[in-house]
């Protein structure tokens, strides 16, 4: 029988790399049919060398049995072995049976894998061989093609083990007192003094496992200040990293003012750190924002549009909206329009079809930055930006701050700009969809949420919310610059459109009633009282809409009324009006009923104004009844006065004795002696005799009257 042997595969391990999410390229390989691997690999971190000293132990097995075929006998043999290893690694050796073997080592598709070719003497069915394979893993300098870094306090790099499934472990031993992250969860730590080893054993490919472990000692990191306004922010950069550090305390000394302009919010605060770290890469992320750290995790990259991306998420997180997508993709568009305002070149975005792989209606992304979701992230993050990018991309900087400002306080849609409900809340993606609509004026906000975001039992809400919106803005129109009742306005909210169609049939006739309040306080200059305009905006009962139709045309009505009294009041009259009006307290009382007015007190308003108004009416028959009853007063006066001045002056008699004259015998009738007329029937004034009260005494004089003819 003739025997014909057959080289089997001359590696165990199929060379081809994929690169993966994460920072390092995960193999895409499996375990050579016919030959078993059991392994153990060990990685010891030294950190004063700043190395990674490794030391894979292999036991291979060729399990292939010899097979009789075509009149022959067919042997299956092994001679090479082939390891997928960091990419730069120094020192290699292979030893097998006291021996060494030859190693080579040749490049991959993956910049940070090489391949190590291991050869050795045929192994044939039932052989076995232990190979130990040592080498020494270096640091590439930071923001090479090169992933693997091994540096001052921290290093990065992949930790293979190419054994079969239940016979592999992978150890990675550290000082202590660095941090631990990896891309695989099943690492079990175990402290032995001052060193802590990590150990896995489940692998996570047919192939073997394979994990990128990062280590970070924070006492080792490099501090630098930054203030930008009130904010003063550390910045931690790997010692060895001063180009990072430079780069990131210019853009947020930049960005900041820029983030705030266009959120139309200023910093809210709770961010106190940014740290260069790798954990942020293995987990297939550039970084994230960790609000219970205070702190912006981010790689080596020197990109303004990622952070940029984790500062908005001071503003747009969780903590501000629901939904991972709306906070992912709302990030995003800010971070591109920070940079283009900083002058900068936004990056460039993978595009996403909703027929891709791993699409899922947006509304069902879960997850966090620490979940390892990669099908559907891959998906996710961009169509997170595709639907903002339709959503938001047209809008201008103003109106782009004032409804993202928006979602960020909570603020509802259907409520006045700026007016925040203490119960709001989160921001849902209802309401981010009646915000868009109604505050961007983003017409086609509806077809795209239903496009990628909605699942099919939400998207069939749309039709009766577009109805409810039709009739809401008719009843929006109607009432003038007001906005509609709470009722009403509530129920759009919450999408309670049953609720909404009832209220909007309670209100719909107050429309008018408040057009006719704005209406009156437009003709007469006055402004509508608060407490009115409240009492309708504010309207949430049924008890409420039914006050409001009698109030607000008893308002109409009071403006009205109190427009025309302060007409009347300032209007330019004639003096003698103006002279009654003062006297009536004319203006005084228009002024009272303004002041009412203003106060909400429309009943004291309207008899202010009334009563403004009928003393209005008595101002000039009163100033001219005035002006009567001075003149009349003025000529008695004058009258009086020049009787007073006619009055004749009186004789005085001599106090020594009589003057001489002519004897009573001697008058001439109508002549009294003293040369003056009298006419019969006049009463003159008798002679004035002097009468002495005392010898010493003087004179008092004194005048007879008595009649005459």
């Amino acid at each position: 029988m003739a025997r014909m042997v057959l080289r089997a595969a001359g590696v165990a391990l199929v060379s081809a790399l994929a690169a993966s999410a994460a920072l390092l390229g995960a193999p895409v390989a499996a375990a050579a049919e016919g030959l078993s691997a059991s392994a153990t690999s060990r990685y010891v971190l030294d950190t004063k060398a700043e190395v990674v000293h490794t030391r894979m132990t292999v036991d291979l097995e060729n399990v292939s049995p010899d097979k009789q075929a075509d009149g022959g006998v067919y042997t299956y043999y092994f001679d090479a072995y082939t390891i997928p290893v960091p990419a730069g690694i120094e020192k290699v050796t292979a030893v097998s049976g006291g021996g060494e073997l030859p190693v080579s080592l040749s490049g991959s598709d993956d910049p940070s894998t090489q391949l190590a070719r291991i050869t050795f003497p045929d192994l044939r069915y039932h052989q076995k061989r232990r190979i130990v394979l040592t080498f020494d893993i270096p640091g590439a300098p930071p923001r090479s093609d090169n992933n693997t870094r091994v540096g001052p306090g921290y290093a990065t790099f992949v930790a293979y083990g190419p054994g079969d499934e239940g016979h592999n472990t992978v150890q990675v031993v550290a000082p202590s007192a660095m941090s631990f992250t990896s891309t695989v969860d099943g690492f079990t730590p175990a402290g032995d003094g001052d060193t802590t080893t990590y150990t896995a054993t489940e692998n996570t490919f047919e192939g073997g496992l394979w994990a990128a472990v990062s280590f970070r000692d924070p006492k080792r990191a490099k501090e630098r200040t930054v203030d930008v306004g009130d904010l003063s922010l550390t910045l931690e950069s790997f010692p060895d990293d001063e180009k990072w550090s430079s780069f990131v305390a210019g853009k947020v000394t930049a960005g900041l003012p820029q983030l705030e302009r266009l959120v139309g919010n200023p910093w809210p605060g709770g961010l106190q750190r940014i740290r260069e770290d790798a954990s942020p890469s293995l987990r297939g992320y550039d970084g994230w924002f960790d609000p219970t750290g205070d702190e912006i995790v981010v790689g080596e990259q020197l990109d303004d549009d990622l952070i940029f991306h984790e500062l908005s998420h001071a503003w747009v997180s969780g903590e501000s909206f629901e939904g991972r997508w709306l906070y992912e993709g709302l990030a995003q568009s800010i971070a591109e329009r920070a940079v283009e305002a900083t002058g900068g070149t936004p990056r460039p975005h993978s595009k996403v079809s909703r027929s891709a792989d791993g699409a899922v209606p947006l509304n069902s992304w879960e997850g966090d930055a620490g979940s390892r979701t990669a099908d559907v992230d891959s998906y996710a993050y961009p169509a997170s930006y595709r639907v903002m990018t339709e959503l938001l991309g047209k809008l201008d900087d103003k109106t782009f701050a004032a409804v993202v400002g928006a979602g960020v306080r909570g603020e509802r849609a259907y409520d006045p700009a700026g007016l925040v409900t203490p119960s709001g809340g989160r921001t849902s993606w209802t309401d981010w969809l009646d915000l868009v609509e109604s505050r961007g004026r983003v017409t086609n906000a509806p077809k795209v949420f239903s496009e990628w975001v909605l699942t099919p039992a939400q998207a069939k809400k749309l039709v009766p919310r577009a109805a409810a919106r039709k009739a809401y803005a008719a009843l929006d129109r109607a009432d003038g610059a007001w906005v509609p009742p709470e009722g009403l306005r509530d129920a759009m909210t919450v999408w309670d459109f049953d609720r909404a169609t009832r209220v909007r049939d309670a209100v719909a006739p107050l429309g008018a009633k408040a057009a006719a309040v704005q209406e009156a306080a437009r003709a007469t200059g006055l402004p509508v009282p608060k407490a009115v305009r409240e009492s309708y905006e504010e309207a949430s009962l049924d008890d409420d809409y039914a006050d409001l139709a009698t109030s607000l045309p008893l308002a109409a009505s009071a403006i009205t009324d109190v427009g025309a009294a302060r007409r009347t009041a300032s209007a330019d009259h004639d003096p003698l009006t103006d002279l009654g009006a003062g006297l009536l307290g004319v203006r005084e009382r228009a002024d009272g009923a303004v002041t009412a007015l203003a106060g909400g007190n429309v009943a004291r308003a309207t008899t202010l104004a009334d009563d403004a108004r009928d003393r209005a009416g008595w101002a000039l028959p009163l100033g001219l009844g005035l002006v009567l009853l001075v003149v009349v007063l003025v000529a008695g006066a004058v009258t009086v006065l020049v009787l007073v001045l006619r009055r004749p002056a009186p004789r005085h008699a001599d106090v020594a004795g009589s003057r001489a004259g002519p004897a009573p015998d001697d008058l001439v009738p109508g002549d009294d002696g003293s040369g003056t007329e009298v006419v019969p029937g006049e009463v003159v004034p008798d002679e004035v005799v002097p009468h002495a009260v005392g010898p010493d005494a003087a004179t008092e004089q004194h005048r007879v009257d008595r009649p005459v003819g």
